[in-house]
């Protein structure tokens, strides 16, 4: 079963309460609350209350959604422990800032063993990693995505999934086949060859795409046209009915 929620960077100049007033008033269940837009990392009673005003509206945490990047020597720490304040089931990391085809072994070797150690420390704290699935990372093809899963082998290390610009239809679809056991949540929206569409528009596409989800996993919106609340509105009531 697929849940609908937000991506608290779709908006990521208003305020937090502005962000719980948009879910809630577009039918949505869940929030993905951005480290770099709403939660700053290391802030503890900011996300303590953050999980409060979700909870007094009806909504859940989906996911934490960091900037840590694995291969750069940056302290996860800070945002496991925001993470956790906030409730967060998942937290969101990225596949390092490079093209998985430029990685060398032994630059993989270190991302794969400080994969590990960011799922234990994850784990420790009650939470699942969860990879962005992300051009210029090593998660930009299917297989290099699917082999990082592998190699790190956690349960409490999985990816997100959005459409790669770079792929056909056919290899998206072959991509959420292949992640199917490791799939967290979905980052869900439109673009074509002229940017940001209505999701309406991605019917035919997203049909496909969740005919190949099993499970029980949030479908996050994000990257509206326009980036207006109007836009949204009529988004969130598209993705609503289809799942």
């Amino acid at each position: 079963m697929l849940r609908a929620g937000i991506v608290s960077a779709t908006f990521k100049t208003r305020p937090i309460d502005e962000v719980v007033s948009i879910a809630r008033s577009a039918g949505l269940s869940g929030i993905e609350w951005s480290e770099n837009h709403h939660l700053e990392k290391g802030n503890i009673a900011m996300a303590r209350e953050t999980r409060l005003r979700c909870l007094d509206a009806g909504l859940e945490i989906a996911s934490y959604g960091s900037y840590y990047r694995l291969g750069q020597h940056m302290d996860f720490r800070p945002s496991v422990e925001s993470a956790a304040a906030l409730g967060a089931p998942y937290i969101r990391i990225w596949a390092g800032k490079k093209p998985s085809s430029q990685v060398g072994p032994d630059e993989w070797d270190h991302m794969v063993r400080e994969a590990k150690d960011a799922a234990r420390l994850a784990q420790d704290n009650g939470m699942v990693v969860a990879l962005e699935w992300h051009r210029n990372t090593l998660t930009d093809r299917n297989e290099s995505g699917l082999a990082l899963l592998e190699a790190v082998a956690s349960p409490a290390f999985k990816t997100f999934w959005q459409p790669s610009p770079e792929m056909t239809v056919a290899q998206r679809c072959l991509g959420l086949e292949m992640i199917g056991p490791y799939l967290a949540n979905l980052h869900v929206y439109y673009w074509d060859e002229r940017g940001r569409r209505p999701l309406s528009e991605g019917k035919e596409d997203w049909r496909q795409y969740i005919s190949k989800v099993q499970g029980d996993h949030w479908a996050l919106l994000e990257f509206v046209k326009g980036d207006t609340v109007e836009q949204f509105e009529v988004d969130a009531r598209t993705l609503l009915g289809w799942i």
